[in-house]
């Protein structure tokens, strides 16, 4: 009998991406918010997940063997200008759905980040203290200490920042705006300040595969690329790979929205140690070269 996963956004960007590649194997049960998901076969269901009394009948009916949290506010700039709603959904809505989760027994999966990290040393460890120097950051940060201390079956993975395409094509992500601007020979201005890794979203579907199949308990994963660069460096190797107009890209500099305006001039880096993924899952993790083939594989020659 197949495993039945309740995921809580079904609709966004990662939970859209789980939906796709987990409804083989598993029994997919999603929720939405705003903008409903029809896919035949798979049930979804409009949830609110700030109404806990809700998410609790939810989870009861369904009784999941493994729920996953994919909703959130995940734009540094949004949490910035909207905290209230950016603690709601990156923390407030993770902790109903893992007191739910824990009443029926089922394995919770949250999606954290990078940028629980304040971005001023050379490299991060799972165990390492978060430190957030952003709104966004600390919302995360919270979650991720809430469901350590109180959930007995719980994954918590890490992510260096995420590309890839979604469900929903009025609200693009980056690579998305970057794929639109390429194709009608639009400028491109990507930032040269801020380093991260940059991981195909697929990628990081497959490893949380692999920690459900393999059974991992109470463990969180740095979960990222071997190198680090900026945006403006990652889209010259997407033009590279993808065979476009390289003379589009523009070097500009994003504005990184602290919480203390004092420190808007320093640079930043976010580079997660992988090596505990690594060695757990025996896998090693790509450079953000070998993601991006990956991705061109996946998106161009398949």
């Amino acid at each position: 009998m197949k495993k039945t996963i309740l995921i809580f956004g079904v609709s966004s960007f990662i939970g859209s991406n789980l939906l796709e590649t987990l409804k083989d194997e598993f029994r997919v049960v999603g929720t939405y918010f705003k903008t409903p998901v029809n896919i035949p076969g798979i049930t979804c269901i409009p949830c609110d997940v700030l109404k806990s009394d809700f998410v609790f009948r939810i989870t009861s009916f369904v009784k999941p063997d493994i729920t996953i949290y994919a909703v959130g506010m995940s734009s540094l700039k949004e949490c910035q200008l909207y905290p209230k709603k950016a603690e709601a959904l990156n923390y407030g809505g993770a902790v109903n759905c893992c007191k739910a989760a824990e009443r029926v027994s089922s394995k919770f999966i949250y999606i954290s980040s990078a940028f629980v990290m304040n971005g001023l040393n050379p490299i991060y460890h799972e165990g390492d203290t978060p430190f957030s120097t952003t709104v966004y950051g600390n919302t995360v940060s919270s979650a991720e200490f809430y469901i350590q201390r109180s959930s007995l079956n719980y994954i918590i993975l890490r992510c260096a920042p995420l590309y890839g395409t979604g469900l929903n094509p009025a609200h693009p992500n980056w690579f998305e705006t970057l794929q639109l601007n390429f194709a009608k020979n639009i400028p491109v201005v990507a930032d040269d300040s801020i380093e991260t890794g940059f991981l195909d979203i697929q990628i990081l579907v497959k490893i949380l595969q692999e920690t459900i199949n393999q059974n991992v308990t109470n463990r969180l994963f740095n979960v990222g690329t071997q190198n680090i660069m900026t945006r403006y460096e990652f889209a010259k190797l997407y033009a590279a790979r993808f065979k476009k107009d390289e003379s589009l890209i523009q070097k500009g500099s994003r504005s990184f929205p602290t919480i203390s305006k004092s420190d808007s001039a320093v640079s930043y880096s976010f580079h997660l140690a992988t090596g505990n993924v690594e060695e757990f899952l025996s896998m090693q993790m790509p450079t953000i070269e070998d993601s991006l083939e990956f991705t061109y594989k996946r998106l161009i020659e398949s």
